[in-house]
């Protein structure tokens, strides 16, 4: 057992236990993190699959939540054909790039709503095109980082959407689109090399569902989410380095 499988259990950990709260940020947080130790392509074929199994556990706890209209008319459309243009990019550019682009995408992601918050701006009214623009950008993200949760919470946030239903909903997506990318991955068999890894990271989950379900009642959300933005915001910037 090396010092970097156990430093990696401890960042599935946080992240789960962040999508258990609030809906999203597991695989972000985890590749922010994770990437640290081990490049971002070898860290999506082990994230991936577990990702299902949370996400899976998840829906079938919390299925009356899911808004399916959103869901089936709003979201997956434009993710999926994002997805799979991601997918396509990834075999283009290489492992430290997509490092710093990931980097980026996070420092702007967490400086603004770290911003936003420090301001207490109001959510705006935006255009027809906002949604469907920034959902299928947040498709492409998820196909080169499988972390389209950035985008997709951005694409979302001028909506009131209840936490119970965002929640829900957000996870249920997740499950469709990594169901098809574990799907990719088992046929460029790149999740079979590291099969056994996944499966000894299954307890780390049980303990993320369990506690991030009874943080979600007791933790006020906007003070966890500030605390994940600085989370982000310090991996991205020491993925620069």
């Amino acid at each position: 057992m090396s010092i970097e499988w156990v430093l990696l259990g401890i960042f599935i950990w946080i992240a789960f236990t962040s999508e258990a709260i609030t809906g999203f940020g597991s695989i972000v947080i985890a590749i922010a993190l994770g990437s640290l130790l081990y490049p971002i392509p070898e860290l999506i074929p082990i994230l991936v699959p577990l990702s299902l199994f949370m996400t899976s556990a998840m829906i079938w706890r919390f299925w009356h939540d899911i808004d399916r209209q959103l869901m089936m008319k709003s979201i997956l459309p434009f993710m999926g054909a994002g997805l799979i243009l991601g997918i396509l990019l990834v075999g283009w550019l290489s492992s430290d790039t997509l490092k710093r682009l990931f980097a980026v995408l996070l420092i702007w992601f967490a400086g603004r709503e770290l911003y936003k918050r420090f301001r207490g701006l109001p959510l705006s009214v935006k255009p027809r095109w906002w949604q469907p623009f920034w959902t299928f950008l947040a498709g492409i993200t998820h196909g080169l980082f499988a972390s389209g949760g950035p985008l997709l919470v951005y694409s979302l946030n001028s909506r009131a959407i209840p936490k119970a239903q965002f929640r829900a909903t957000l996870v249920s997506v997740w499950f469709v689109l990594n169901a098809f990318y574990t799907t990719v991955l088992l046929l460029q068999e790149r999740v079979q090399p590291v099969f056994f890894q996944t499966l000894s990271y299954l307890p780390v989950l049980l303990l993320s569902f369990w506690m991030g379900h009874a943080l979600h009642k007791r933790v006020s959300e906007t003070n966890f989410r500030t605390l994940v933005y600085v989370l982000l915001l310090i991996a991205a910037l020491a993925m620069l380095r």
